[in-house]
Order: structure tokens, then C-alpha cells, then sequence
């Protein structure tokens, strides 16, 4: 049906054209036909049969919905079978961004370098820095001499099972890691991918476009050279520059924290007062602003002094306990009491001469008379 209305579309349209055109279409249109009208008959003998499996089913041939169920049932099994030609045997293809992203998260990745020694020397290696530096490693053969490779059947499968079995044995390698296979320019690390899938690695993947397209991309690449202590604190200095991209504002901030950290190692119990006069004072300004009014405020006042009303009570009360004990007797004598006391003792004190000479008369009075 859709060929016959193309074809009713292609009518209207010659009518239009002017008599040069239609008579080269004429002639054009027999060339086509001969071309066209085999695949047309095999077309025909195709909706026969389905005519007829549908009438087998029980399915009635001239109800719309069963051809659009037969196109998305066809277009879903010609898709997987693409999926599959392309990727069976391994997960999939990544680019070199997705593949940098996925080194820099917190799954389980491997980035394997299967190039061999020399370009790998030439062109160098990719960069990876921070967590993904550990997560690289790289693999090579020893080469073999062309006419050996005649000799091996399949040498090439036998060179990828070879690689596979030395990359699955790394001791980076887990059994749940996403394993990332990368050559030269993509030729050869879908055949490592499959097998390592056949060796038993769950979610093999391959670098697509390789070395070649890491370059083409703009991602970071360095020298294949030995790595030192101050070259990895190097790097690691820079990544983290990168990733907080000073500007100058952020680069006095960071020096003024630096000399507060070493000040604070020098006089620490300095700065723990300092700590303490500035936290109380953040808290005191924090309650004001958080006043709604001046009931707020009294309350805060009521609470500041209710130790001190406390406390006066608590003295008033002592003071009335001290005052006097059980016998009415003074225990805690005021001005006036000692004063009193202090006259009394005197009087008596007085008395005491007169009332000897008296005792003295009395004596010689009584010798006289004896």
C-alpha cells in the first residue's frame, strides 16, 4: 500500500513536469522497472505468507492494529540482531569522556593499555591523576614473527585469548570491575573485550576509537617515564589547582588561614580564649537579632537575674538562721551588745577593790577587840 501510493504521488508529480522532462522519465522508467520488479514480486510472495500466517493464527489480515504489531516485532529483531553482531561478546563502547568520568568515580574501573611498548614511548600515556592513578595498568606481547603467525590458526584470536588471560590475572583486575580496553586506534580491543567476556570478566568494555581518538578529544596525556615522589606531589598539586581554580581573592583567603592555623599552634591557649570571647559573642548577637520584641528581652533580663534574686534570698534566709539560736541567746552579738557587755565587766571589775578593804577593816577590827 505504501508503494502504491508513492507511485499514485509520482504520477501526479510527472504530469506536472514540463514534455523534455516526461519523456526522459519515460524512458528511465523502464530501466527501473526491470530493476524494481523482482524486489516488488518478492515483496508480494512476503505479505502472501504473512497474509497466510496471520489467517492461520486466527488473526483477521485487515485489521490495522496486526501490521503495526508485525513492523515494531520486525524492527525489534532487527535492532537486536544489530546489537548483537556489533556487541556480542563484551558490553559495549565508550568514549574517551565517559571513559575519564568513569575513572573518576567511586565504581570499580581498570583503564588496560594493550599498546605495545614502542608507541606507547612515542605518543605517550593517558594522564590520570588522584583516584584514577591507580586504576591504570598496561599489557603487552611479545611480538611474533610473521611467519609464525602463518603458521598459528587464528593467531590474532590467539594473541587476544593470550592478552585477555594476562589482563583477567592483574591484581588490579576484580571480578565485579568494569574493565576498559584500550589500543592503538580501536581495531583490536573488541576482540580483547570478547574474550575476556569468555574468560569470564563480567562487564568488559573497549575505548572507542582507542589512543587515537584519547588524542583527538584534547585529554591529558604525558610522558611514559618513571614516576618519582615529587612528580606524583607535582601532579597531584595541580589537579587540585585545577579543581578549585584559584583567583586572587581565594589565594589571600587561603593565606590568611594559614598563618591563623600556625598562629593558633604557637599560642593555642591564646587562641582558645579568642575562641571562647568570639563564640560568646556570636551567641549574644545571634539571641538579640533573634528578639521579636520587647517582651523578649525582659524575659532574657528575668532569666539573667533570677541567680541573683536567688542568691539574695538565699543570704537573707542565713541571716535570719544565725541570728538566734534555740535558747533566745545572741549568737551573732551586735555593736550594742558587746558595748553593754564590755560596761558590766568594768563595774564589776571596780567592785572588786572595795569589797577586799572592807574584808581587811573587818579583820583588824575583830584583832582589836580579841
Amino acid at each position: 500500500m505504501g508503494t502504491k501510493n508513492i507511485g499514485n504521488a509520482y504520477e501526479s508529480v510527472k504530469v506536472i513536469l514540463p514534455r523534455e522532462f516526461q519523456d526522459s522519465l519515460a524512458s528511465s522508467e523502464g530501466h527501473f522497472g526491470d530493476v524494481l520488479r523482482p524486489v516488488g514480486t518478492a515483496f508480494q510472495q512476503v505479505y502472501i505468507v504473512l497474509v497466510g500466517f496471520e489467517e492461520s493464527l486466527g488473526l483477521d489480515p485487515n485489521d490495522p492494529l496486526i501490521p503495526f504489531v508485525l513492523f515494531v516485532g520486525v524492527s525489534a529483531t532487527l535492532w537486536g540482531s544489530y546489537r548483537v553482531l556489533k556487541y556480542s561478546g563484551y558490553s559495549g563502547d565508550l568514549s574517551p569522556q565517559s571513559t575519564m568520568e568513569l575513572l573518576r568515580g567511586n565504581e570499580s574501573v581498570v583503564l588496560i593499555d594493550i599498546r605495545p611498548e614502542n608507541l606507547r614511548g612515542k605518543d605517550g600515556i593517558p594522564d590520570l591523576r588522584r583516584s584514577a592513578r591507580s586504576r591504570y595498568a598496561s599489557v603487552t606481547l611479545p611480538e611474533v614473527d610473521g611467519s609464525v603467525k602463518k603458521l598459528l590458526k587464528g593467531g590474532r584470536d590467539i594473541e587476544d585469548s593470550l592478552l585477555a588471560t594476562v589482563i583477567r590475572d592483574l591484581k588490579i583486575v576484580e571480578d565485579r570491575s568494569k574493565v576498559l580496553v584500550m589500543d592503538a586506534d580501536g581495531t583490536r580491543s573488541k576482540g580483547v573485550a570478547r574474550s575476556l567476556r569468555k574468560l569470564g570478566t563480567k562487564r568488559p568494555y573497549q575505548v572507542e576509537g582507542g589512543f587515537r581518538s584519547w588524542l583527538k578529544e584534547g585529554m591529558r596525556v604525558k610522558e611514559l617515564k618513571p614516576e618519582t615522589t615529587l612528580t606524583i606531589l607535582n601532579e597531584e598539586a595541580e589537579a587540585i589547582l585545577e579543581e578549585i581554580k584559584p583567583t586572587p581573592l581565594k589565594v589571600v583567603g587561603f593565606g590568611v588561614g594559614v598563618l591563623a592555623a600556625a598562629y593558633s599552634l604557637l599560642d593555642w591557649e591564646r587562641t582558645l580564649q579568642f575562641i571562647g570571647v568570639i563564640g560568646l559573642g556570636q551567641t549574644i548577637f545571634r539571641r538579640v537579632a533573634s528578639y521579636q520584641g520587647a517582651d523578649d528581652f525582659n524575659q532574657d533580663v528575668r532569666v539573667l537575674l533570677a541567680p541573683v534574686k536567688l542568691g539574695g534570698e538565699a543570704i537573707s534566709w542565713a541571716a535570719g538562721k544565725l541570728e538566734t539560736n534555740r535558747n533566745g541567746l545572741p549568737t551573732a552579738p551586735s555593736s550594742v551588745d558587746v558595748q553593754s557587755r564590755v560596761l558590766q565587766a568594768a563595774a564589776k571589775h571596780e567592785s572588786q577593790p572595795s569589797d577586799a578593804s572592807d574584808q581587811t577593816q573587818q579583820d583588824e577590827v575583830n584583832i582589836s577587840e580579841a
